[in-house]
């Protein structure tokens, strides 16, 4: 299979998402960088945000339509569940994730004071995410999810770039236990 190019900056945490769906999904990658709100950019995303993605005549931008391509390209892995429920929770996660999570978790700590980050979303999010977790392994059951990639670096952003991130996080003893479970494997 031929390499696909991811477009991003590092720091970026949907970037991270397809990077490590493209890792579990066992597809080989580069990633290279943007000229940000450049036309070269712009080319690639018409609303100037990341990630991109090129795969021979192949362009897409979107997070979630980059991760479905990326999980029909795999034969031999899938990062969604084949059972009805567990799919629903995954999108229900991914949804969750981009509409709430990450305001809440990481665009709130584009700031000079990250000790003024509104905790009332971050601890509305990580119960909501700790629920779906629940008693399961991953945020959708027993294996990695879209849901999981999604909100992964999400949480490890917001607990590395907020000073009591890691305290906030640790209040949800199960989600803290899956946020190291995703950081090591």
């Amino acid at each position: 299979m031929t390499s696909v190019q991811l477009f991003g900056f590092d720091g970026s945490t949907y970037l991270k998402t397809v990077q490590i769906a493209c890792a579990r999904l066992a597809i080989p990658y580069e990633t290279l960088s943007l000229e940000f709100g450049k036309p070269s950019h712009l080319a690639l995303h018409p609303f100037a945000k990341m990630p991109a993605m090129r795969h021979g005549d192949v362009s897409l931008y979107e997070t979630a339509a980059i991760l479905s391509y990326l999980n029909d390209l795999s034969e031999d892995a899938s990062l969604v569940p084949e059972e009805p429920v567990q799919r629903a929770r995954m999108w229900q996660g991914v949804s969750a994730a981009i509409d709430y999570g990450y305001p809440a978790l990481v665009r709130s700590t584009f700031t000079d004071d990250t000790t003024t980050v509104d905790l009332k979303p971050v601890e509305q999010c990580l119960a909501a995410f700790a629920n779906l977790l629940g008693d399961n392994s991953w945020l959708a059951g027993d294996t990695v999810s879209f849901a999981d990639v999604i909100i992964g670096p999400m949480v490890a952003h917001f607990v590395h770039a907020a000073p009591s991130g890691q305290a906030v996080l640790d209040r949800h003893e199960k989600l803290a236990d899956w946020n190291r479970r995703m950081a090591a494997d």
